[in-house]
């Protein structure tokens, strides 16, 4: 992929550590303890098969966009379940693990959140954490709410912007313009560096709506030429 001129993007979910279910909350406590401790086992278990993955990119010369929890605000899932001070913690343990222990500098960091409104704010670990930040937008709205207070932190801490995670309609929408990214693009969000399609299914992406070949060939639009 980066040979062709692509760029490299790796999202984590991780697994429940104390070995429940991956939406059953857990008490993080243990994976800050001193001693060793299941919970605290089986998450350095997972940060180190993520390191090797990075290292082997690093080994090629290959810097990658890397976010380490996907949806950082998503209290269905067993990271947030407690809100944004254990969110937060278990961030800054996986870049502190990776860049100084792992010594992985070929990494650029991302975090995002759903689109709930105040929860990239609210739940951002720091300006030192991260490189990329954006939120998820799904159905015919594609909201950012926050997207002035991104924008500060594009201008004030050189951050870039961009739509983590972009489904353009709801299974139960009638297939939209995918052309009405690009607008709102340049009306409502023209400091967002880009979007990232989420395709699990069709209906949110270029495969399920109309003007997807018109998107990718719009002139504002950065592509790819196949070989």
């Amino acid at each position: 992929m980066w040979d062709r001129g692509l760029i490299v993007g790796v999202f984590t979910f991780w697994a429940n550590p104390a070995g429940r279910s991956w939406n059953d909350p857990v008490d993080i406590d243990p994976i800050f303890a001193e001693r060793s401790n299941t919970t605290k086992d089986n998450f350095y278990k997972q940060m180190d098969r993520m390191a090797a993955n990075l290292q082997w990119l690093k080994d090629r010369d290959v810097p990658v966009v890397y976010t380490p929890f996907v949806e950082s605000d998503d209290r269905y899932k067993w990271h947030a379940k407690e809100g944004p001070e254990n969110i937060i913690k278990l961030y800054r343990l996986v870049h502190d693990y990776f860049t100084d222990d792992k010594g992985l500098d070929n990494v650029i960091w991302a975090y995002h959140t759903k689109a709930d409104h105040g929860a990239l704010e609210k739940y951002y670990p720091g300006d030192a954490y991260v490189d990329v930040l954006g939120k998820s937008a799904y159905g015919t709205g594609l909201n950012f709410s926050e997207y002035r207070w991104a924008v500060e932190r594009k201008k004030t801490a050189d951050k870039v912007i961009w739509w983590s995670e972009l489904g353009i309609r709801g299974r139960r929408d009638r297939p939209r313009d995918c052309l009405d990214v690009v607008r709102k693009l340049e009306t409502s969000y023209p400091e967002l560096a880009g979007f990232v399609f989420w395709s699990d299914d069709g209906y949110f992406n270029v495969i399920g709506n109309d003007n997807g070949p018109e998107l990718i060939a719009h002139p504002k639009i950065v592509t790819l030429e196949t070989k």
